[in-house]
């Protein structure tokens, strides 16, 4: 059965993987997650751009339909910002990682661990945000289509 490990229990887990000693893959495989973050950040960041803008043709047209869709659009659209909000304060803020540094390698390679992890759960608070933001912006159209109709 799997286990979930905290940092410490992970980063002995790396070292069993890699080597205890080999500091470069441990370095490189923490590297590959932020950068699989990231990517995975910019997708919703993408996401998110393309309800915004959607928002712009199509919304006021929505919003004058009735009232609630114009109040769905309206909570679609304050959920996707705040999703983006989440992703930039999170997965995409901009840190380096040779930039940092504690008191030895292995509380370091801890420091960006814990950071990774932070930044994942602000990866997916912003995923459920823009999920709730997308919800809104279908009921906005449910309500748009059942009066045109």
């Amino acid at each position: 059965m799997l286990q979930k490990l905290k940092p410490e229990e992970e980063l002995e887990f790396l070292k069993e993987i890699h080597g205890a000693e080999d500091y470069s893959r441990l370095f490189a495989a923490l590297k590959d997650s932020f950068s699989l973050l990231q990517a995975r950040a910019q997708m919703l960041l993408g996401l998110a751009t393309i309800c915004l803008t959607i928002t712009g043709f199509s919304g006021p047209r929505m919003a004058a339909s009735n009232a609630w869709s114009r109040f769905f659009i309206g909570f679609g659209l304050v959920f996707v910002l705040f999703s983006v909000m989440a992703l930039v304060l999170g997965p995409l803020r901009l840190r380096w990682m040779t930039a940092w540094k504690a008191e030895n390698i292995d509380q370091t390679l801890l420091l960006h661990l814990r950071q990774r992890n932070l930044r994942t759960k602000f990866y997916r608070v912003a995923m459920v945000l823009l999920l709730v933001g997308l919800t809104g912006y279908l009921l906005s159209l449910v309500f748009y289509l059942s009066v045109v109709e």
